[in-house]
Protein backbone atom coordinates (compact mmCIF):
# COMPACT_ATOMS: atom_id res chain seq x y z
CA UNK A 1 0.00 0.00 0.00
CA UNK A 2 2.61 2.67 0.72
CA UNK A 3 4.49 1.77 -2.46
CA UNK A 4 1.35 2.57 -4.33
CA UNK A 5 0.72 5.73 -2.50
CA UNK A 6 4.09 7.04 -3.29
CA UNK A 7 4.10 5.96 -6.75
CA UNK A 8 0.33 7.88 -6.70
CA UNK A 9 2.04 10.75 -4.85
CA UNK A 10 4.84 11.17 -7.34
CA UNK A 11 2.81 10.86 -10.60
CA UNK A 12 0.75 13.69 -9.02
CA UNK A 13 3.94 15.73 -8.02
CA UNK A 14 5.17 15.55 -11.93
CA UNK A 15 1.50 16.07 -13.07
CA UNK A 16 1.54 19.25 -11.29
CA UNK A 17 5.13 20.40 -12.27
CA UNK A 18 4.24 19.80 -16.07
CA UNK A 19 1.22 22.10 -15.39
CA UNK A 20 3.00 24.61 -14.14
CA UNK A 21 5.44 24.86 -17.35
CA UNK A 22 4.43 27.58 -20.58
CA UNK A 23 2.59 24.57 -22.29
CA UNK A 24 0.75 23.39 -19.71
CA UNK A 25 -0.55 26.18 -18.23
CA UNK A 26 -1.48 27.88 -21.85
CA UNK A 27 -3.21 24.41 -22.37
CA UNK A 28 -5.00 24.48 -19.46
CA UNK A 29 -5.81 28.50 -19.81
CA UNK A 30 -7.03 27.67 -23.45
CA UNK A 31 -9.27 24.75 -22.40
CA UNK A 32 -10.74 27.73 -19.42
CA UNK A 33 -11.49 29.86 -22.24
CA UNK A 34 -13.62 27.07 -24.67
CA UNK A 35 -15.25 25.96 -21.32
CA UNK A 36 -16.40 29.28 -19.93
CA UNK A 37 -17.12 30.70 -23.31
CA UNK A 38 -19.65 27.61 -23.59
CA UNK A 39 -21.25 28.25 -20.68
CA UNK A 40 -21.85 32.33 -20.59
CA UNK A 41 -23.51 31.69 -24.00
CA UNK A 42 -25.10 28.49 -24.37
CA UNK A 43 -24.79 27.17 -21.14
CA UNK A 44 -26.30 27.33 -17.48
CA UNK A 45 -24.26 30.40 -17.04
CA UNK A 46 -25.82 32.28 -19.79
CA UNK A 47 -28.59 34.04 -17.47
CA UNK A 48 -25.52 35.56 -15.41
CA UNK A 49 -24.88 38.23 -18.36
CA UNK A 50 -28.73 38.60 -19.22
CA UNK A 51 -28.66 42.37 -17.22
CA UNK A 52 -25.96 43.48 -18.81
CA UNK A 53 -27.18 42.34 -22.60
CA UNK A 54 -30.85 44.26 -21.76
CA UNK A 55 -28.74 47.29 -21.36
CA UNK A 56 -26.37 47.13 -24.28
CA UNK A 57 -29.34 46.25 -26.50
CA UNK A 58 -31.01 49.52 -25.66
CA UNK A 59 -28.23 51.11 -27.34
CA UNK A 60 -28.21 49.49 -30.39
CA UNK A 61 -30.43 46.75 -32.32
CA UNK A 62 -26.98 44.78 -33.11
CA UNK A 63 -26.18 43.99 -29.19
CA UNK A 64 -29.86 42.81 -28.48
CA UNK A 65 -28.92 39.37 -31.01
CA UNK A 66 -27.92 36.52 -29.12
CA UNK A 67 -25.17 35.84 -31.99
CA UNK A 68 -23.51 39.56 -31.52
CA UNK A 69 -23.44 38.39 -27.65
CA UNK A 70 -22.03 35.47 -27.87
CA UNK A 71 -19.02 37.17 -30.13
CA UNK A 72 -18.65 39.48 -27.34
CA UNK A 73 -18.25 37.12 -24.80
CA UNK A 74 -15.66 34.93 -26.88
CA UNK A 75 -13.78 37.86 -27.86
CA UNK A 76 -13.64 39.25 -24.42
CA UNK A 77 -12.37 35.94 -23.19
CA UNK A 78 -10.06 34.77 -25.98
CA UNK A 79 -7.97 37.79 -25.99
CA UNK A 80 -8.49 39.08 -22.09
CA UNK A 81 -7.32 35.41 -21.23
CA UNK A 82 -4.26 34.92 -22.84
CA UNK A 83 -3.57 38.48 -22.68
CA UNK A 84 -3.49 38.34 -18.75
CA UNK A 85 -1.42 34.93 -18.99
CA UNK A 86 1.05 36.31 -21.06
CA UNK A 87 1.02 39.67 -19.29
CA UNK A 88 1.30 38.51 -15.09
CA UNK A 89 1.79 34.73 -15.33
CA UNK A 90 4.62 34.07 -18.45
CA UNK A 91 5.87 38.21 -17.94
CA UNK A 92 7.18 37.42 -21.94
CA UNK A 93 6.52 39.74 -24.83
CA UNK A 94 3.73 39.52 -27.20
CA UNK A 95 5.57 39.11 -29.79
CA UNK A 96 6.96 35.93 -28.12
CA UNK A 97 3.55 34.34 -29.06
CA UNK A 98 2.88 35.60 -32.28
CA UNK A 99 1.34 39.15 -31.99
CA UNK A 100 4.42 40.96 -34.18
CA UNK A 101 4.78 41.22 -37.92
CA UNK A 102 7.37 38.31 -37.82
CA UNK A 103 9.06 37.02 -41.18
CA UNK A 104 6.75 39.11 -42.96
CA UNK A 105 8.64 39.07 -46.42
CA UNK A 106 7.90 34.96 -45.75
CA UNK A 107 4.67 35.17 -44.97
CA UNK A 108 3.19 38.59 -47.44
CA UNK A 109 3.87 36.90 -50.50
CA UNK A 110 2.07 33.29 -49.40
CA UNK A 111 -0.61 35.20 -48.26
CA UNK A 112 -1.48 37.37 -51.12
CA UNK A 113 -1.22 34.09 -53.60
CA UNK A 114 -3.82 32.58 -50.64
CA UNK A 115 -6.24 35.32 -50.66
CA UNK A 116 -6.83 34.97 -54.69
CA UNK A 117 -7.26 31.43 -54.29
CA UNK A 118 -9.94 32.28 -51.30
CA UNK A 119 -11.26 34.80 -53.85
CA UNK A 120 -11.90 32.41 -56.09
CA UNK A 121 -13.02 29.74 -54.26
CA UNK A 122 -15.63 31.76 -52.41
CA UNK A 123 -16.98 33.28 -55.44
CA UNK A 124 -17.05 30.68 -57.70
CA UNK A 125 -17.85 27.99 -55.51
CA UNK A 126 -18.81 28.58 -51.89
CA UNK A 127 -21.42 31.01 -52.76
CA UNK A 128 -23.54 28.96 -54.84
CA UNK A 129 -23.15 25.72 -52.49
CA UNK A 130 -26.96 25.26 -50.27
CA UNK A 131 -25.08 24.27 -47.09
CA UNK A 132 -23.27 27.51 -47.33
CA UNK A 133 -25.79 29.53 -48.21
CA UNK A 134 -28.37 27.98 -45.39
CA UNK A 135 -25.58 29.12 -43.16
CA UNK A 136 -24.43 32.37 -43.61
CA UNK A 137 -24.23 35.13 -42.16
CA UNK A 138 -24.92 33.48 -38.87
CA UNK A 139 -26.50 35.99 -37.38
CA UNK A 140 -30.16 35.85 -39.56
CA UNK A 141 -31.36 39.33 -39.02
CA UNK A 142 -27.99 40.70 -41.06
CA UNK A 143 -29.47 38.84 -44.42
CA UNK A 144 -31.34 41.85 -45.07
CA UNK A 145 -27.99 44.04 -45.39
CA UNK A 146 -28.22 47.56 -44.26
CA UNK A 147 -26.49 48.86 -40.88
CA UNK A 148 -26.99 45.80 -39.39
CA UNK A 149 -24.85 43.51 -41.76
CA UNK A 150 -22.07 45.77 -41.42
CA UNK A 151 -22.59 45.54 -37.35
CA UNK A 152 -22.39 42.26 -37.17
CA UNK A 153 -18.91 41.70 -40.03
CA UNK A 154 -17.44 44.24 -37.72
CA UNK A 155 -17.96 41.84 -34.98
CA UNK A 156 -16.89 39.13 -36.78
CA UNK A 157 -13.59 40.98 -37.42
CA UNK A 158 -12.68 41.21 -34.03
CA UNK A 159 -13.92 37.68 -33.27
CA UNK A 160 -11.76 36.35 -36.03
CA UNK A 161 -8.38 38.41 -34.90
CA UNK A 162 -9.26 37.11 -31.00
CA UNK A 163 -9.85 33.22 -32.24
CA UNK A 164 -6.14 33.28 -34.75
CA UNK A 165 -4.86 35.11 -31.68
CA UNK A 166 -5.96 32.18 -28.91
CA UNK A 167 -5.07 29.02 -31.43
CA UNK A 168 -2.49 30.23 -34.05
CA UNK A 169 -0.47 32.97 -31.22
CA UNK A 170 -1.18 32.10 -27.55
CA UNK A 171 -1.31 28.18 -27.74
CA UNK A 172 1.03 27.72 -30.90
CA UNK A 173 3.89 29.55 -29.62
CA UNK A 174 3.17 27.93 -26.02
CA UNK A 175 3.96 24.91 -27.70
CA UNK A 176 6.23 25.39 -29.99
CA UNK A 177 9.73 25.24 -27.69
CA UNK A 178 8.75 21.58 -26.23
CA UNK A 179 7.06 20.48 -29.37
CA UNK A 180 8.09 22.05 -32.55
CA UNK A 181 5.97 21.70 -35.94
CA UNK A 182 4.09 19.54 -33.85
CA UNK A 183 2.47 22.27 -31.54
CA UNK A 184 0.56 22.93 -35.27
CA UNK A 185 -1.29 19.74 -34.88
CA UNK A 186 -2.21 19.92 -31.16
CA UNK A 187 -3.45 23.57 -31.46
CA UNK A 188 -5.36 22.36 -34.33
CA UNK A 189 -7.48 19.46 -32.04
CA UNK A 190 -9.42 22.08 -30.36
CA UNK A 191 -9.59 24.31 -33.53
CA UNK A 192 -11.02 21.75 -35.26
CA UNK A 193 -13.86 20.21 -32.28
CA UNK A 194 -15.18 23.66 -32.07
CA UNK A 195 -15.72 23.70 -35.67
CA UNK A 196 -18.05 20.68 -34.89
CA UNK A 197 -19.66 21.71 -31.24
CA UNK A 198 -21.02 25.23 -33.63
CA UNK A 199 -22.27 22.67 -36.24
CA UNK A 200 -20.73 24.10 -39.23
CA UNK A 201 -21.11 22.19 -42.29
CA UNK A 202 -19.78 18.80 -43.17
CA UNK A 203 -17.20 19.78 -45.59
CA UNK A 204 -15.98 22.82 -43.22
CA UNK A 205 -15.41 20.70 -40.28
CA UNK A 206 -13.49 18.15 -42.35
CA UNK A 207 -11.62 21.13 -44.02
CA UNK A 208 -10.35 22.26 -40.69
CA UNK A 209 -8.18 19.26 -40.40
CA UNK A 210 -6.17 20.15 -42.67
CA UNK A 211 -6.54 24.09 -42.67
CA UNK A 212 -6.15 23.86 -39.13
CA UNK A 213 -2.78 22.57 -39.49
CA UNK A 214 -1.49 24.11 -42.13
CA UNK A 215 -2.15 27.48 -40.73
CA UNK A 216 -0.42 26.35 -37.35
CA UNK A 217 2.47 26.04 -39.41
CA UNK A 218 2.61 28.96 -41.69
CA UNK A 219 2.14 31.04 -38.36
CA UNK A 220 4.82 29.26 -36.64
CA UNK A 221 7.31 29.75 -40.28
CA UNK A 222 5.90 33.12 -40.09
CA UNK A 223 6.63 34.05 -36.48
CA UNK A 224 3.26 35.59 -36.34
CA UNK A 225 -0.29 35.00 -36.50
CA UNK A 226 -1.31 37.73 -38.35
CA UNK A 227 -1.26 36.14 -41.76
CA UNK A 228 -4.03 33.63 -40.39
CA UNK A 229 -6.00 36.58 -38.61
CA UNK A 230 -5.91 38.23 -41.99
CA UNK A 231 -7.22 35.12 -44.47
CA UNK A 232 -9.42 33.98 -42.10
CA UNK A 233 -11.74 37.38 -41.67
CA UNK A 234 -10.74 38.05 -45.61
CA UNK A 235 -12.49 34.86 -46.69
CA UNK A 236 -15.15 34.64 -43.29
CA UNK A 237 -16.47 38.12 -44.59
CA UNK A 238 -16.03 37.96 -48.07
CA UNK A 239 -18.46 35.15 -48.04
CA UNK A 240 -21.10 36.78 -46.08
CA UNK A 241 -20.62 40.15 -48.01
CA UNK A 242 -21.38 37.79 -51.75
CA UNK A 243 -24.39 35.60 -49.92
CA UNK A 244 -26.23 38.54 -48.91
CA UNK A 245 -25.10 41.40 -52.01
CA UNK A 246 -25.45 38.69 -54.62
CA UNK A 247 -26.60 40.59 -57.13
Amino acid sequence: MRSLLSRCSSALRDLGRACLTLEGLALLAVTLVLMTRHALTEGAGAHLLAPLWGTLGRLHRALGEALVQGQIVAIVLQLGVPLLCIALVHRRSLRDFGAGLGDWRFWVPIAGVILVGQVLVVALYLRHDPAYIARYPSLDAARGGGALFWAWEASRLAYLVSWEFLFRGYLLFALVARLGRLSSVVQMVPFALTHVASHKPVSEIYFTLVSGTLSGLFAHESRSFWPLALLHAAGAILLDVLLVYRG
